[in-house]
């Protein structure tokens, strides 16, 4: 399916009881996200199945669901004293766990460029070298015609290893910039709710 199909299946998919500026800003985004990644050279079918199944897409989204019938639901949450001491308290412990996950998710965020720079470095490698074995090869010649076209042989080989990485090295750049879009924008969703339920 295409962008505009796609949408139209998330629309059809979203729960009733939602707010409209929540429904606006969640079709807002996966239309960014398709056209993000026509931009980047796929075609709208391609980006659609990389996203995933609207229903699925909806049914692991989070919404805050208007609450009209029990009003006491969209009362803000107020921190209290005793809730404040404790976590006061209770730093040494929490705050070192905290620590802990947030050095874990550092190195998984690593770890998820790391085969990017591995793969970059590869094609500038050898890009590099096949380039130069190549304009060398007219030396190698006043020594054989054999050691000639093997320098030539090789570097050719050389250069095309190196375009090949460069296209990895452009399909995994995409697929890094969309998982780190993904993950911020899901943890800055999860800490805007968790202190606007705190009445912060």
């Amino acid at each position: 399916m295409d962008r505009k199909q796609f949408l139209a299946a998330l629309i059809g998919y979203l729960p009733q009881d939602i707010e409209e500026m929540e429904k606006s800003e969640f079709l807002e985004y996966y239309d960014t996200l398709i056209r993000d990644f026509v931009a980047d050279g796929y075609t709208e079918e391609e980006a659609v199945a990389m996203i995933g199944d609207p229903r699925e897409v909806v049914a692991q989204a989070e919404f805050t669901q208007v609450r009209t019938a029990f009003p006491r639901y969209r009362e803000k949450q107020r921190l209290n004293v005793g809730v404040l001491l404790l976590l006061i308290l209770g730093f040494p412990l929490w705050g070192s766990l905290l620590l802990a996950a947030v050095c874990l998710l550092f190195s998984a965020y690593l770890l998820l460029w790391t085969p990017l720079l591995v793969i970059a470095s590869l094609a500038f490698g050898f890009t590099l070298g096949g380039g130069g074995a190549m304009l060398l090869s007219l030396l190698a010649f006043f020594d054989g015609l054999a050691i000639g076209m093997a320098q030539l042989g090789s570097g050719m080989l050389l250069l095309g290893l190196g375009l090949v990485c460069c296209y990895l090295t452009r399909r995994c750049l995409t697929w890094s910039i969309v998982i780190t879009k993904n993950t911020l924008s899901f943890f800055a969703n999860l800490l805007k709710r968790s202190v606007a339920g705190y009445g912060f």
